[in-house]
């Protein structure tokens, strides 16, 4: 993994991405070495998840963010699912399920990561590049970044950081149309 580190991506995208993101919290751990291995594992970590598996998968197929896609995707239903019975403690089951079931849509969930103009350091293969920038629709990686991101939150700093992304950076709790 460390390969990774000092590259391009490192110089030119991370600090931009760190900045939207709101990283670096401020942990402090009593060994000063865990507190800099955390930042570096941060460092590494934001730019696997910005790495589209289409580029590294066959060169290195551990290199892409498909477990922390996983990852995310569950510590998001689980944070979602709290707050909304928090919120909603006399709500009926049927209505808080649907209620949850809009909000996780993975149609929506990539719009956010499009608002913070954070899509455009998605690392891609020239093919896949190719194919998106001939296609009008929207571009469907952008729901795996965002749920990468937020299974790195939570593997570095735990629950409270992908609470604070799914509410305060990306706005989760925004109505969803429904369907019609």
């Amino acid at each position: 993994m460390h390969r990774f580190q000092g590259n391009i991506w490192d110089y030119d995208s991370k600090p931009q991405v760190m900045q939207v993101l709101g990283y670096l919290l401020a942990v402090k751990d009593r060994i000063p070495e865990i507190t800099e291995a955390r930042n570096i594992e941060l460092g590494l970590g934001l730019q696997l998840c910005f790495m589209q598996p289409s580029k590294y998968k066959f060169e290195h197929s551990r290199f892409c963010f498909g477990r922390l896609e996983f990852v995310g995707q569950k510590i998001q239903d689980l944070v979602m699912a709290e707050r909304l019975l928090m919120k909603h403690l006399d709500a009926p089951g049927r209505w808080l399920q649907e209620k949850h079931r809009r909000v996780l849509m993975n149609k929506f969930c990539g719009r956010y990561l499009r608002e913070k103009y954070l899509h455009r350091f998605i690392i891609y293969s020239e093919q896949v590049q190719d194919a998106f920038e001939h296609n009008r629709r929207r571009n469907p990686a952008t729901t795996a970044v965002q749920q990468s991101l937020h299974g790195l939150s939570y593997t570095v700093y735990g629950k409270p950081d992908v609470r604070r992304l799914m509410f305060e950076v990306f706005y989760f709790e925004q109505i969803q149309p429904k369907s019609v």
